[in-house]
Order: C-alpha cells, then structure tokens, then sequence
C-alpha cells in the first residue's frame, strides 16, 4: 500500500501505531490498536470501507503514532 502525503510513516523512529476513530455527529471516539505501521494502515483503510458502506461519510478514521508514557518513577 504506498503512501500519500497524509499516510507516510513518520520519520520519528516510532514502531507502534493505533486507529483512530472520531464520530463527529454522537462525538465518539475510540481507538484500536496496536499496530505496525502497515497493520495501522490496513485496519484503517478496513474501517473506513465499513463506515462508507454504512453512509457514515463523516466519521474520521486516522493512524496516528503511539508514544509510550513515561515509568511512573518519572525515570
């Protein structure tokens, strides 16, 4: 799957990515993953085929990278 300019993977060294999913009309958000980035890409493209065929045009289904949260001894 090539990528375009709003799906090529960062060049930040980050390996884990998650699906993000946005409904603007109920405000719901949710997220799926993780994923590598091809996983990322696949899951998103399967997710917005699905919500294309449901009419749901304006829900947003992004790939956005996951950064791990620091230890909680803040080391």
């Amino acid at each position: 799957m090539p990528g375009s300019e709003r799906t090529r993977r960062p060049d930040d060294g980050t390996s884990s990515f998650i699906v993000l999913v946005l409904d603007p009309v109920t405000g719901e958000l949710d997220s799926y993953g993780p994923y590598d980035y091809p996983g990322a890409l696949v899951e998103a493209c399967r997710r917005r085929e699905e919500f294309d065929r449901g009419d749901l045009v304006d829900v947003l289904v992004a790939v956005v990278p996951l950064h791990p949260a620091p230890p909680a001894d803040g080391a």
